[in-house]
């Protein structure tokens, strides 16, 4: 392995190492955008079920006005038969009073009805403030190991990031370059050994993607310090150890 294809690999190793901090970091990371999305959801439906709750409390308090519209008519209804002059008036009155009466029953049971959806409504907010609770504690938790994670991993994070400033000075810039742009796009894996398949034969393939390699890519990595790409994955190509040195 030439010179620019040696640092490469070099370079590799340190971005390695460091994809294993940030994957790890990322993790962390993650499991909190998780928890923060569960609480935004659960808020949402919280305050969808305190919308319902109003509705209820709504839906009592015309309730009530209807049944204090029925009782003032009841009120008139029952002065009206003290001053009846007839019998078919005395009976229209009570009749009239009658279904005010019903009415108003109607309009009390709902009352009911609606007080104890309101209690039962009250009480799942209680269990949704209690779930909020757990899953901000839990929040609370991811973020403070992310912070020590993130603490406990600076001094190596910071002596493989100096590494790899070093590392990325004995790279051509063009070359450099192509290797950035390689590992954006493998997840920090821009390189790929090439392997051979069998001693018997001379099939080769890209270790990243298991496809072929042809021949003179072989040849060119033996006898010239160029980066090549993977005609499929686009990786840059390099072959391992013989006789305990890069090639």
């Amino acid at each position: 392995m030439g010179a620019i294809l040696d640092a490469l690999h070099h370079l590799q190793k340190i971005e390695r190492n460091l994809s294993r901090f940030r994957a790890k970091e990322e993790s962390f990371r993650r499991q909190a955008r998780k928890n923060q999305k569960q609480i935004e959801k659960l808020q949402s439906e919280y305050e969808a079920h305190l919308q319902g709750v109003q509705r209820c409390q709504m839906e009592i308090d015309n309730a009530d006005l209807d049944i204090k519209a029925r009782e003032e008519s009841m009120n008139k209804h029952r002065l009206a038969l003290n001053s009846a002059k007839t019998n078919k008036e005395y009976a229209a009155v009570l009749t009239a009073l009658n279904t005010e009466k019903a009415d108003a029953a109607k309009f009390e049971s709902r009352v009911l009805e609606l007080m104890t959806r309101k209690e039962q409504l009250q009480g799942q907010s209680k269990e949704f403030e209690l779930e909020r609770s757990r899953l901000e504690k839990r929040l609370a938790r991811c973020e403070q190991d992310l912070a020590k994670y993130i603490e406990a991993t600076r001094a190596d994070c910071q002596r493989l990031e100096d590494d790899r400033a070093l590392a990325a000075e004995k790279v051509p810039p063009s070359a450099l370059q192509t290797f950035q742009r390689v590992a954006a796009k493998h997840e920090g894996e821009a390189m790929a050994e090439v392997l051979k398949l069998s001693s018997r034969s001379d099939d080769h393939v890209c270790e990243g993607c298991n496809m072929s390699v042809p021949l003179e890519h072989i040849n060119r990595l033996k006898s010239a310090d160029d980066l090549l790409m993977c005609a499929t994955c686009g990786r840059i190509l390099y072959l391992e150890h013989e006789n305990g040195q890069l090639r």
